[in-house]
């Protein structure tokens, strides 16, 4: 008598055989898609006194590449470069095409203003203290006015 259908066997080899390709295959597709969100991210450099004015929306109004910030770091050139500890755990240093970057996505909670140190490491140890003001529209709004008050 022939059998019809497949055994509980193979049904658990074919079952494992595509886990085992999805466990390959999903850390790949997860640092493909970080790194096209990393295209939309906006551009933002330290200015002279070292701060960084960032904005950040209700989370039920933006898309999932929105309010990513690449914040540009200008390191001395063959210098190791890394941010000194404490500092948000989801800020992280990113290099792409020789350049440094702060790459981090702020939430409504992280409203306020966060210091952070940068090092470099080369011949000569130096450290840029960085600061980032993190507002919504209207603080923002706002901080920029007193800004260019002061001017």
């Amino acid at each position: 008598m022939k059998q019809k259908g497949f055994t509980l066997i193979e049904l658990l080899v074919v079952m494992s055989i595509i886990i085992l390709l999805l466990s390959i295959l999903l850390p790949c597709l997860i640092v493909a898609k970080d790194r096209a969100f990393e295209l939309f991210a906006m551009q933002v450099e330290v200015d002279k006194e070292g701060k960084v004015l960032l904005e950040v929306r209700e989370s039920s109004n933006i898309a999932s590449y929105e309010s990513i910030y690449m914040i540009e770091i200008n390191p001395p050139k063959n210098s190791h470069v890394f941010i000194k500890k404490p500092h948000h755990p989801r800020m992280k240093l990113i290099k792409r095409d020789d350049e440094y970057y702060i790459k981090w996505r702020p939430k409504m909670g992280d409203i306020g203003i966060h210091v952070i140190t940068m090092v470099f490491e080369g011949q000569e140890t130096s450290e840029q203290e960085i600061t980032i003001y993190v507002y919504n529209k209207k603080l923002l709004e706002a901080k920029r006015e007193e800004i260019s008050g002061t001017d």
